[in-house]
């Protein structure tokens, strides 16, 4: 069967982050991430494939069907739709704070670290991607399932982690190597946008600024953001 026009209109909206926001839902893309979210305990709106059944209330469409709503290039064989919901902090954990984070794809991946690592939350700031679109939630590989994830402004974000007793490191090119810092087991990783670096109200609160130092005559001006902090993570997790 077909999409209902509701259900199209509907679809087509959650492409969108205004949209996602206004229904409080999110989209995710194939069988394996949807796999994650179920076994995770989330309860889906909506679950449509045009291979073998995910469950007894799951539709059976079109690949044409699943092209019409999803805005990946090559739409995997199943969608499901997702509510929003709140997950509880982890306990005793670092926290990963992305800063104006614009690629979707880098995002995703930093959920990944995130839960590779067993991470308290991921503090997502203004300015940085909505970590529901599509292409962030493609690259979470479901992790994205089981990140606790908190929203602020730089100084609310600032504020909460000094109340949590947090140090916070500041990933930026002017610092010290990452092995001479001490990373607390509830130390903060700040990772901001690779082009304009960390602002200056995070370098005011910094309790250490991480540097990878890169080989003598590197022409390499930054590294991803995403490797950088994956980079970063290991040291302070060995």
């Amino acid at each position: 069967m077909s999409w209902t026009n509701p259900e199209r209109k509907w679809l087509r909206e959650l492409q969108h982050r205004k949209g996602r926001e206004n229904h409080q839902a999110i989209i995710v893309e194939g069988r394996k991430a949807i796999a994650e979210f179920l076994s995770s305990g989330w309860e889906p709106l909506l679950l449509a494939t045009t291979g073998e059944s995910l469950g007894p209330t799951c539709l059976e469409v079109t690949a044409r069907d699943l092209r019409e709503v999803s805005s990946l290039d090559s739409p995997p064989d199943s969608l499901a739709v997702f509510a929003s919901k709140e997950l509880p902090e982890r306990g005793g954990g670092m926290v990963l704070v992305l800063d104006r984070i614009q690629d979707p794809g880098n995002a995703g991946t930093l959920l990944r670290m995130a839960d590779w690592f067993g991470l308290s939350y991921l503090l997502h700031l203004s300015g940085s991607v909505d970590l529901g679109n599509p292409k962030t939630v493609q690259a979470s590989m479901g992790s994205l399932a089981r990140v606790p994830v908190r929203y602020a402004s730089e100084s609310e974000a600032i504020e909460l982690l000094h109340a949590q007793g947090r140090p916070i490191i500041v990933a930026d090119l002017n610092g010290t190597a990452p092995s001479s810092i001490n990373w607390s087991p509830n130390a903060a990783l700040v990772v901001s946008n690779e082009g304009q670096g960390p602002s200056q109200a995070w370098q005011n609160a910094a309790t250490a600024v991480a540097t990878i130092a890169r080989a003598s005559g590197s022409k390499t001006d930054s590294l991803n953001v995403a490797t950088a902090a994956s980079m970063l993570l290991y040291e302070a997790h060995r």
